[in-house]
């Protein structure tokens, strides 16, 4: 058995069915913008995230304190594919399989002394820590930064109505004087990280900035932590209430990549993307606007019927390849390879070491308040040790 109904949990699922496209003056961003077009069906997300010539992903604003306002997902092309360039090679499949066997045995250290107990929190023993160490391992930050720093990252991603814009500044600022110290210390002694590569770069024969090369470690960071966290966490979260699956992956685990692929499609760590109209543009039957934001739903579009057959079914043998849960086009997520990798050897390990994995009874797992990633704050489980 490989298919199994799912119910629908995001709002956007159902604004969707009312409205394909329109205008929600209320919605605010992360970064204090508020008011866009909310975009939810496949079609017209994919066109939003691959025509950067009307839709600009420099929709944030540049400023000292807004160090992310300059990151590479900031950029469009050309200028998007020279910074792209420069962290590509850390990112190629040579370099990522080379992490392989630092990753099982990251695992294992975190998962040896929740499996004598039989019980764990996933997100802060698990999801949160093991792509805080990967990201850390390619930047080349201190272990004793990681929680920290994953402090930050919340504060950076989450919900600016409830968490407030000061909380998101001071964040970065925080985090933009941790990597001013390692940049200078690597300055002085070059390493084999990413931090090192960075600051010997050159685009057209110049270096990077500062405020450049520290907003691309920051974008960098919390790209490789917040994501890769959500996939995790909505993984077990997926394999542990959806019936059967666990089963059939314990009989099939050559399977294990193509649920973890379902699982992006079903519940995608990223829920929505922003642009910015560069022009007057109709879209989906509405005219948007030069300047207009436009918000597009990732979650929405993976279950659009018209894409994918009985969409709220999880099936782990469908076709995803027009899923858009790392993004579409030029913005592609550069990370997908290491984020899929690290999904495929977590529950290699732990499918290994436990057993009827379920949530932990009375005590119902509380999710992010994000409109961007979609995750958890907690989500304890228990098992039987095998």
């Amino acid at each position: 058995m490989t298919s199994f109904t799912l119910k629908p949990h995001t709002s956007a699922l159902e604004l969707r069915n009312e409205q394909a496209i329109y205008f929600d003056s209320t919605f605010r961003f992360y970064f204090g913008g508020q008011g866009a077009w909310q975009v939810f069906r496949h079609k017209d997300v994919q066109r939003v995230l691959s025509d950067y010539e009307v839709f600009s992903n420099e929709y944030m604003p540049k400023s000292d304190d807004n160090l992310l306002g300059s990151n590479l997902n900031q950029t469009d092309p050309p200028r998007h594919r020279q910074l792209r360039a420069l962290v590509s090679k850390a990112f190629s499949p040579a370099i990522i399989s080379k992490l392989e066997t630092w990753i099982y045995r990251e695992c294992e250290n975190l998962l040896e002394t929740a499996i004598k107990k039989g019980e764990m929190d996933f997100v802060k023993e698990f999801s949160i820590p093991l792509p805080g160490r990967v990201t850390a391992q390619l930047l080349g930050i201190p272990n004793q930064d990681h929680d920290q720093v994953n402090a930050w990252i919340n504060a950076i991603s989450g919900d600016p109505a409830i968490i407030g814009m000061d909380a998101y500044f001071k964040a970065q600022q925080d985090m933009g004087n941790l990597f001013m110290n390692l940049l200078q210390e690597r300055a002085k002694a070059p390493q084999a990280d990413l931090i090192s590569h960075l600051l010997q770069a050159e685009i057209d024969g110049e270096r990077l900035s500062m405020p450049d090369t520290l907003a691309f470690c920051i974008a960098l960071l919390i790209a490789g932590n917040e994501t890769t966290n959500g996939f995790l966490a909505n993984a077990m979260y997926t394999f542990a209430t959806v019936p059967g699956i666990q089963a059939h992956l314990r009989r099939h685990m050559e399977d294990l990549p193509a649920a973890l692929n379902e699982v992006l499609r079903y519940e995608p760590p990223v829920q929505s993307m922003c642009r910015i109209a560069k022009m007057d543009v109709e879209l989906g039957g509405q005219l948007i606007r030069q300047g207009d934001l436009v918000n597009v739903w990732l979650s929405a579009a993976n279950r659009d019927p018209d894409v994918f057959h009985n969409p709220d079914q999880f099936d782990i043998h469908r076709d995803n390849i027009r899923m858009v849960s790392f993004g579409h086009g030029a913005h592609y997520c550069i990370g997908a390879m290491l984020a899929r990798m690290e999904a495929r050897i977590a529950f290699e390990t732990l499918f290994a070491k436990a057993d009827n994995i379920i949530l932990q009874p009375g005590v119902p797992p509380e999710r992010i308040p994000s409109t961007i990633v979609a995750g958890f704050l907690n989500l304890p489980i228990v098992f039987k040790q095998k």
